[in-house]
């Protein structure tokens, strides 16, 4: 549309340009040859600088577009980088609380809670299950990574007095329970024991929820149904298997990282709505877990959690006293 515009008003240059020219000075000649047709006078110097514009026109516009294109990929790193920037100004919260709130109905009466508790896992010891952001492949971060995948691997395996792993537990049972499988169906859960983590905070399953998958040179993103991985993971705390077939006591508690949020890099807000809101509509429904927790480590994250519970119709106000035990 643009284009076309400007051929008009080039066209109505030209022809005041030559109007003017050959009215001050009717002696003034022009002749030229245009695809194959030769012109003269008036018609001629029209044509020639009706053209002449719009050579330059065409040249302006092909510039305007490579700096427009230059434009655009500046203003994308320079927002990549100011991502980056606000993510490492996040606060990571050291002292451990709990923020509780409980649902206002389930369909069985039972008093059932939700909750967000922040600081690091590894000091987390009121859940007897923990959930763990995988993979389709199934196939845990290494034990020096700082993910939740990474966390529960070291904290599971069996280590030595100089802390070097002599039994990688968690990893080996997951790996045992896929065995050729891979890749799994996203928002799959698979159930193992807690490793280690049972002796030193309590867990007695990890559930393995196929969250992320992963592409060659995009790395990892989060699935495209985030919610089914809560109620998979959910599903597999209220009648656990383990991978050698048997049936343990259904979980308690059980704690949530912010599945996709971390190296997968979903979009926060976005995360903790469908992870919260799945966790509440699933515990309204089930008879257990009694409570689930979300881990917040950083202040961002506890907000965001924060945000969402508060804005949901469906629990009560939030409280740092807690459910009561048992």
């Amino acid at each position: 549309m643009r284009h076309t515009l400007f051929v008009f008003v080039w066209l109505c240059a030209a022809l005041t340009a030559a109007l003017v020219t050959f009215s001050l000075l009717p002696s003034t000649t022009a002749d030229g040859t245009v695809f194959g047709v030769t012109l003269g006078g008036a018609g001629a110097f029209v044509i020639l600088v009706w053209t002449a514009a719009l050579r330059a026109g065409n040249r302006a516009a092909d510039r305007d577009r490579r700096e427009a294109a230059a434009l655009r990929k500046a203003v994308a790193v320079a927002a990549r980088r100011d991502d980056a920037e606000a993510v490492t100004r996040r606060t990571v919260l050291d002292r451990q609380e709990t923020h509780w709130f409980k649902l206002r109905r389930t369909d069985d009466g039972a008093k059932r809670w939700i909750g967000v508790v922040t600081g690091d896992a590894r000091q987390v010891t009121c859940a007897d299950a923990w959930v763990n952001s995988e993979n389709t492949d199934m196939m845990m971060s290494r034990t020096n990574e700082f993910s939740m995948s990474g966390i529960i691997r070291y904290e599971g395996a069996r280590r030595d007095t100089s802390g070097r792993v002599v039994a990688d537990l968690v990893a080996d049972e997951l790996a045992a329970a896929v065995r050729d499988r891979r890749p799994v169906m996203p928002a799959v859960a698979i159930v193992t024991s807690g490793g280690e983590l049972e002796r030193t905070n309590g867990v007695r399953m990890i559930i393995h929820t196929a969250a992320v998958e992963g592409q060659p040179g995009s790395g990892y993103r989060p699935i495209r149904d985030l919610d089914r991985a809560v109620h998979h993971a959910l599903a597999a705390a209220q009648q656990p298997v383990l991978a050698d077939g048997t049936a343990i006591e259904p979980a308690h508690t059980v704690l949530v990282p912010l599945l996709g949020a971390g190296t997968a890099g979903g979009d926060l807000d976005t995360v903790s709505r469908t992870l919260i809101r799945a966790a509440v509509d699933r515990l309204a429904r089930s008879s257990s877990p009694e409570r689930v927790l979300f881990l917040a480590y950083t202040d961002a994250e506890l907000a965001a959690c924060r945000r969402v519970l508060k804005a949901c119709p469906d629990v009560t106000s939030g409280s740092l006293a807690g459910p009561p035990s048992g």
